[in-house]
């Protein structure tokens, strides 16, 4: 009798266990639960995420994560053309060149705010007879 009233004593307290476990999502990710209204910049943006229904979350959708990090993160409908136009846009981000081709005449120089473009040209030395 006291082996029954034990082992029914166990089973609950593993019941109990088992509901608090499945309720708590472990620390997982956050879901978008609806869509930007607007059109999110570019030039706000550093990279984005997929959010798939499959993985727990309601609707399907980008969360692009913002420059600047103290930022929550913007969700936005994957079907919007928009949407996958700046998903392009980050995935193959525009070139940035040393300004030679504007006619810059201190070409490889560093200007303020430059990144330092290495030059591409060698200087020939000339060599003494």
């Amino acid at each position: 009798m006291a082996q029954m009233l034990a082992l029914r004593l166990l089973i609950l307290v593993l019941a109990l266990c088992i509901t608090q476990i499945q309720g708590s999502d472990g620390g997982g990710q956050d879901c978008c639960l609806k869509y930007s209204q607007r059109k999110i910049p570019y030039k706000l943006v550093r990279s984005y995420r997929e959010q798939e229904p499959s993985l727990g979350c309601p609707i399907p959708a980008i969360l692009f994560l913002p420059r600047k990090r103290s930022q929550a993160e913007l969700c936005a409908d994957p079907k919007e053309a928009w949407v996958q136009q700046l998903m392009k846009r980050l995935d193959n981000p525009p070139v940035k060149s040393c300004g030679k081709e504007r006619g810059n005449p201190k070409s490889g120089k560093k200007r303020k705010g430059s990144k330092g473009c290495k030059r591409t040209e060698q200087t020939q030395t000339r060599q003494g007879p």
